[in-house]
């Protein structure tokens, strides 16, 4: 998913895009409500959560502009108002779902999912030739034979294969899969994809030297 995280709180902000990012999303963030409406056109977001209170135009007018641009965006608003009048408020701006802080990131995250899928944005299911990955079950099987996958295993499988039309650096895996706090090194990459390569095929992952890793399917 694309995800735009609109938020001044510059803290919380950095968190929902490490946790999003850790969820093998792209992510784009900002703090004005006007960069939200130009960052939307260039990006087109299959998501926005947008905070209400924003320095400059209220997040509720933004709500309401993003509908103009795009009848089908999906707009979670996160606030720290709980009374009936501002969830109604919310939803008559156009936003799809209401979060009241603070909140959990699980819950949150299940909302954007549902919302995705309402939208027919999440897919349930890839197929890459004889490789086959079930999301919502994390299931991966490969010629019709079910795969044993670790989290994180499943996590840079996922990763590769919705960049599967392009080479992706070791610095993107660690930041979209260990997130932008691992420290370690860069070599956990290369141990991981050769996890990968026993556990499913040898020819599942080509190496382009120099730049980096990509599905080899075709």
């Amino acid at each position: 998913m694309k995800i735009l995280i609109v938020e001044d709180d510059e803290k919380l902000r950095r968190l929902l895009e490490l946790e999003y990012n850790h969820e093998n999303c792209e992510v784009k963030t900002c703090e004005f409500g006007e960069d939200a409406l130009l960052i939307y056109e260039e990006f087109k977001p299959d998501v926005v959560i947008l905070d209400i209170m924003l320095p400059d135009i209220d997040g509720t007018e933004v709500a309401k502009k993003l509908r103009k641009l795009d009848p089908s965006a999906g707009i979670i608003m996160l606030t720290a108002l709980s009374q009936k009048k501002d969830k109604l408020e919310g939803f008559e701006s156009g936003a799809d779902d209401y979060i009241v802080k603070p909140f959990d990131f699980e819950e949150l995250f299940a909302r954007t999912k549902a919302l995705a899928r309402r939208k027919g944005v999440l897919d349930e299911e890839i197929n890459l030739g004889e490789l086959k990955i079930n999301i919502l079950k994390r299931e991966v099987t490969f010629k019709d034979k079910l795969i044993n996958l670790s989290k994180t295993e499943f996590d840079l499988l996922l990763y590769l294969v919705k960049n599967s039309d392009r080479v992706v650096s070791k610095e993107e895996i660690l930041d979209a899969v260990w997130g932008f706090s691992y420290e370690g090194s860069e070599n956990i990459v290369e141990v991981y994809i050769n996890y990968l390569r026993k556990k499913i095929s040898s020819d599942l992952i080509k190496t382009v030297r120099g730049i980096g890793y990509t599905i080899n399917w075709r």
